[in-house]
């Protein structure tokens, strides 16, 4: 098939930096999320729910979202950073408030691989792989992007640690069997004095405070919760007391990847929707597609969304070989992130006063990337970490 036959998002062009295997793994995402999940995204934003029946088939073969990153000896798929990306993609592509779900399986199942004990990664790298669901709070009230500045603490007792404090945003935290948290052990330490926790169940003294309405990413379901003498036990430590900064940015510095493929898949989609609508809208008896006010703009997004997808695919690369790449991954972050918003604001403009209607999923497109952008530090952060690498 030819490069003029496909869309956008299948472009010969991509073909060249992935295997066989992996392309093969594309389609079969792309069949999967097109038959079971596209035809539910405009409810699930209406409803701001994803139908549990939903949640089980993704976490089942064949996509088995919280197993991909779970090495094969805990019964996960083993898949590597470039495949994952390949998949989070497709995921974007059809409907953003998924992506998520993917994003708190990366961040729970890395959280294990980098910080805890064989016993932890038996333990719950192997449920996890089963499909059960792991989250991660790091956010806290007031820091945000900062949470070197969290004020959640976590006192030391005889037999473990006593937390206190409130996480914003803890995505998924209703349907989470697992949790990964962080507080200061140490707060005269400041950043140098914050752990890493897991915790299991819904143990007395985690409260949920409130359900966080957005205007984007409905159906993803974050929650603020507040921490109320929460007791942990001492096996339950993450890594080194007081080194849970260290792991935490780890963590977030291989997340961020998958993240950056998300936004482009969501680039991607509402290109696409541009495209086929400039091409189908006639104005004064032509294609809106042929006047250059809409196509060079359409042509230069293009180029943008193959450079964020090739940025994400670098670093994914980069941390498959096991090269350093704090730079590139926040580059990458950045990068697509502001494609993401170009091409939902090019999208709205394209379409008009179409654009504003439900009938269209492009006002969908635009709440869910302006919701979405934040997620695992800001733009701004993102070019402060790339502008402390130069």
């Amino acid at each position: 098939m030819n490069c003029s036959c496909r869309t956008y998002k299948e472009a010969v062009m991509t073909d060249v930096f992935l295997t066989d295997a992996q392309i093969k793994l594309r389609g079969q995402t792309r069949d999967y999320m097109a038959q079971e999940v596209t035809p539910l995204a405009e409810k699930i934003d209406r409803d701001d729910v994803v139908p549990e029946t939903l949640v089980r088939k993704l976490l089942a073969p064949p996509l088995r979202l919280t197993a991909m990153s779970v090495p094969k000896d805990y019964n996960g798929m083993g898949l590597s950073t470039l495949d994952v990306c390949v998949v989070a993609e497709q995921v974007g592509y059809a409907c953003p408030a998924l992506i998520p779900l993917v994003e708190i399986a990366q961040l729970f199942a890395h959280g294990l691989l980098f910080g805890g004990t064989e016993q932890q990664k038996k333990n719950y790298l192997t449920r996890l792989a089963n499909g059960m669901v792991g989250c991660y709070a790091l956010t806290d009230e007031g820091p945000g992007s900062d949470p070197a500045g969290m004020k959640s603490t976590a006192a030391k007792t005889e037999k473990g640690y006593v937390l206190n404090g409130r996480k914003r945003l803890v995505t998924f935290a209703d349907i989470s069997e697992f949790y990964i948290l962080f507080a200061k052990t140490s707060p005269e330490k400041g950043g140098k004095g914050i752990s890493g926790f897991i915790l299991e169940g819904k143990p007395e003294g985690l409260v949920f405070e409130s359900h966080a309405q957005t205007m984007g990413l409905r159906g993803h379901r974050a929650f603020n919760i507040r921490l109320d003498n929460l007791f942990v036990p001492e096996q339950n430590l993450l890594g080194k007391a007081d080194e849970g900064l260290k792991l935490a940015l780890e963590i977030l510095n291989t997340t961020r990847i998958s993240l950056a493929a998300g936004f482009t898949g969501l680039a991607a989609a509402a290109f696409d929707t541009a495209v086929k609508f400039a091409k189908q809208r006639t104005v004064a008896g032509k294609p809106i597609m042929e006047n250059q006010a809409i196509s060079f703009p359409l042509s230069e997004l293009a180029a943008r969304i193959d450079a964020s997808r090739l940025l994400t695919y670098r670093v994914a690369l980069m941390h498959d070989k096991g090269m350093r790449h704090k730079k590139e991954t926040s580059l990458a972050k950045f990068y697509a992130a502001e494609t993401l918003v170009s091409a939902v604001e090019l999208a709205s403009r394209v379409l008009g006063a179409y654009g504003a209607s439900p009938d269209y999923p492009v006002e969908r497109y635009l709440r869910d990337a302006f919701s979405w952008i934040a997620a695992q530090g800001t733009i701004e952060v993102q070019k402060l970490v790339v502008s402390r690498e130069l």
